[in-house]
């Protein structure tokens, strides 16, 4: 009987100081960014890269999102022991000294991994950081937060391209195409948390449009973004190998998220809406650079 009762103290894993290390680094976020910049490594040198210079683009990529997520939760630990108590901060699983260390150290990692790039690459590193920063502790909550995003975007093929020494001029459609692709995902990725930020003073520009526009919004901005970057693809020269899967994808998991959206909007399906219309960003920010590169 006591080893029974023993066994019934055991914390469970969420309670793990280790297990809240991995989620303030947010591993979902961390796989999707950089998976898409290998896979962008991969176009730029026509699928024959230089392992040593894919895997420092792999670890500065991953240490920037690091960076990004832990000064969010590091930033916001005030106003997340209101409504976002599970968090590994204001849980007290993580001791927010020690996570400021680690952004400074996340920080460095991805500026040093710059520098044994190209010093190109180390420039939009400290653009990319510094935006990361503005975004945290200035933007976040007033009506200018989508500023952010769109930026990043538009410069991560930048980033990969000059890290790599393959820079062409066709990349400067990652202008309009990243700049869509950025709002689109600042729209997704904000709107299951608009309660929650409107209770904790988090107000964004979600709250200026109110959620009746925001979401129809997004819908807009996600239809923009496909029909900019197939056009940017076919004014390159059409490779509909690249483009049209990713396209066509896309289009069904919209149409998919708004016609389950008559039924009424919840948190749970903008949950879902998240992660579907992230998916479908990514696979058509592939299928274009694969299409102006190929």
């Amino acid at each position: 009987m006591p080893r029974l009762l023993g066994k019934s103290r055991r914390r469970p894993l969420r309670r793990q100081p280790f297990w809240g290390w991995i989620r303030l680094l947010r591993p979902n976020v961390l796989f999707l960014g950089t998976g898409t910049v290998i896979g962008f490594a991969f176009i730029f040198t026509g699928g024959h890269p230089e392992w040593h210079e894919i895997f420092r683009v792999a670890i500065a990529m991953a240490a920037g999102i690091g960076f990004f997520s832990v000064m969010n939760d590091v930033l916001d630990l005030d106003r997340d022991r209101d409504v976002y108590i599970w968090r590994p901060l204001p849980s007290g699983l993580v001791d927010p000294t020690k996570a400021r260390i680690l952004v400074l150290i996340l920080a460095f990692v991805t500026l040093g991994v710059c520098v044994s790039l190209s010093w190109r690459s180390l420039l939009i590193a400290i653009g990319l950081l510094a935006v990361s920063w503005l975004y945290n502790s200035r933007l976040k909550t007033t009506p200018l937060s989508w500023i952010a995003f769109p930026i990043i975007f538009s410069l991560i093929p930048f980033w990969v391209s000059e890290s790599l020494h393959q820079f062409a001029t066709v990349l400067w459609w990652s202008v309009p195409v990243g700049f869509t692709a950025g709002l689109v995902a600042h729209m997704v990725i904000k709107l299951p948390d608009y309660e929650r930020n409107d209770v904790n003073g988090s107000r964004n520009v979600l709250h200026w449009l109110t959620i009746d526009y925001a979401v129809p919004v997004t819908w807009g901005l996600m239809g923009a973004y496909i029909v900019i970057a197939v056009a940017s693809a076919n004014v390159q020269g059409v490779r509909i190998e690249w483009i049209g899967p990713p396209a066509f994808v896309a289009i069904l998991l919209t149409l998919t998220v708004i016609c389950s959206s008559f039924f009424g909007v919840t948190e749970r399906k903008l949950i879902i809406q998240r992660w579907l219309l992230s998916v479908a960003v990514i696979g058509v920010s592939i299928g274009w650079l694969g299409s102006i590169m190929g």
